[in-house]
């Protein structure tokens, strides 16, 4: 996130980095699949601080420091601030100049003395950087000279109650550190710093983002932190204030450890939102009746009965695949036709019902008869009379071959060939037929929309569809593409952008809000749920998301 001191003295002395006047984004590490959830969930809380300061504090100015490809610059601009970001490398900087043609990015280090130079600002904005610095103390105060009013910072922190600090080995990508060492604060550490950088208060922002790792689970201690470090006194909710923690005891003395009393527990379970303790109780009652599930109501409306796999943990705990299911919601209209290529358990298909209503139709395939079992109840609770359940895998080559299946939480793993998982895995056989031949059988002559998601079977699910992918009006496609999941084929993930780019097909990224951004197709590794849509539909669908 910032610039080696070797090749950098000063913002000014930069070579300037050259604009390249293409219409694609070139897909990053921050837009793969285990960021877009944490920069969603964190945007939605940049929003929310932003409008509960905007009007009090009189902002109007904002940096962005350690902007990477401007997803958080480009939220700040749309609360009505006037933005610019800065960023350590001159990859990220060219993205986000491409991306956010409107923004101001300049390339700069947040640990030298020179960029101050930029000025001073009323709001400046340090999410995902700290803790990639060699020198945390030497970039929050440049931050504080750089800060008006209020800084608001956003870091992983060590499970630690006072002021601690970790030295990490951290290999040298480009969403890590640029010197192979960092050092990650707890929360008390990086609220000693700012306060003696010179904030007056230093808040802690109230609730954290809707994440995992703003949270304590059962799998690992709160992981992220969000602080208001603001000049003055604020006295707005939303903010709960922390002082500057002190040392209290000898480091070096042992201390016993000490578990929560019973009205501690007692308590937190009180304080906790009303999804958070029905949680808790169905949970206990897991514990004497084991293999009960958890009913839970889906954002979409849809039921859904959660036992203990990964995506049931998703599920209750968060949201899966939000971006990706706010796409669909976004483009899916009454009477479409929708195919679910890897229904799994069914929450696209659920969606998709939902959304097509009783003139429309979902085609759910499915291989797998332990999935098949958990997908038809779904299907019953939630009354989908507009969704077939088509039970085989899908390829090139009708016949039958040996399923995979994974026992335990990593369920959605099964596939046609041996997954790289550490937990047993058993065989089944299942049938293989074309998707053409499955829609000829269903009387479907059109479909609207599909998602593809077969554990690196797409290219072979995609040839075996030729007569669909040819045949207008032709559908959009949601695909996991994704080179670990191609590997076990003996194909790259960039063949299924180049089929279905010889099919006059265009692909797009996923953005916030379910929104379609165009990508560059020239990569050579792929990690993503991407779209593709139909060069002669292109304008249609992306004026049914709005985006025309």
């Amino acid at each position: 996130m910032r610039p080696s001191p070797q090749n950098t003295s000063s913002i000014h002395s930069v070579q300037p980095i050259d604009l390249v006047p293409e219409i694609n984004i070139h897909l990053t590490s921050f837009d793969q699949k285990e960021y877009r959830q944490l920069i969603d969930a964190r945007g939605s809380s940049i929003k929310r601080v932003v409008e509960r300061l905007k009007s009090t504090l009189e902002l109007s100015k904002a940096l962005d420091a350690g902007c990477g490809v401007g997803f958080f610059s480009q939220t700040l601009a749309e609360c009505g601030l006037s933005v610019c970001g800065i960023d350590g490398r001159t990859e990220n900087v060219r993205e986000a100049r491409h991306r956010f043609p409107d923004i101001p990015f300049e390339q700069g280090n947040i640990e030298e003395r020179t960029i101050l130079e930029l000025g001073r600002f009323d709001l400046v904005l340090c999410f995902g950087l700290i803790y990639h610095l060699e020198n945390p103390m030497v970039a929050i105060r440049n931050l504080r000279a750089l800060t008006e009013k209020c800084l608001l910072l956003e870091s992983m922190c060590l499970p630690e109650e006072g002021p601690a600090m970790l030295l990490r080995a951290e290999p040298r990508q480009e969403d890590q550190s640029m010197s192979e060492v960092a050092c990650y604060p707890s929360e008390g550490s990086l609220v000693k710093m700012l306060y003696r950088a010179g904030f007056g208060k230093v808040y802690r922002v109230i609730p954290l983002p809707d994440h995992d790792d703003f949270r304590e689970t059962t799998e690992h201690a709160r992981r992220r932190t969000v602080l208001l470090a603001s000049v003055v006194p604020i006295d707005i909710a939303g903010f709960r204030l922390i002082p500057e923690p002190n040392e209290t005891h000898d480091p070096w003395t042992k201390k016993p450890v000490r578990s929560a009393t019973l009205p501690q527990r007692i308590g937190r379970f009180l304080a906790s939102p009303a999804r958070r303790k029905y949680i808790t109780l169905a949970n206990r009652a897991r514990r004497i009746f084991p293999d009960m599930p958890i009913p839970l109501r889906l954002p979409f409306g849809a039921w859904w009965l959660a036992e203990k796999s990964a995506l049931d943990h998703e599920l209750i705990y968060g949201e899966f695949e939000k971006m990706e299911t706010e796409f669909v919601k976004k483009l899916l209209r009454s009477g479409m036709t929708v195919v679910d290529a890897g229904a799994h358990h069914g929450l696209y298909a659920l969606l998709a019902s939902k959304r097509v209503g009783r003139n429309g139709k979902v085609i759910a395939v499915e291989p797998s008869p332990r999935e098949c079992k958990r997908l038809e109840r779904h299907l019953r609770l939630n009354r989908c009379s507009n969704t077939e359940l088509v039970s085989c895998a899908l390829g090139e080559n009708p016949g039958e071959t040996d399923l995979f299946l994974v026992d335990g939480t990593q369920d959605w793993c099964n596939s046609l060939r041996p997954p790289a998982v550490d937990v047993p895995v058993r065989t089944v056989r299942a049938a293989v037929r074309r998707l053409d031949d499955v829609l000829a059988k269903s009387g479907v002559t059109r479909v609207d929309f599909m998602k593809l998601d077969v554990e690196g079977a797409e290219l072979s699910v995609l040839h075996g569809a030729r007569n669909l992918l040819q045949k207008e009006p032709r559908p959009a496609i949601l695909a996991e593409v994704q080179d670990k999941r191609t590997e076990p084929w003996g194909y790259a993930a960039r063949e299924i952008i180049q089929f279905l780019i010889r099919m006059d097909y265009g692909w797009f990224a996923i953005a916030a809000k379910g929104a379609l951004l165009p990508i560059s197709c020239d990569q050579e590794t792929y990690d993503a749920n991407l779209v593709a849509l139909p060069l002669e539909r292109t304008e249609e669908i992306l004026e049914l998301l709005g985006q025309k």
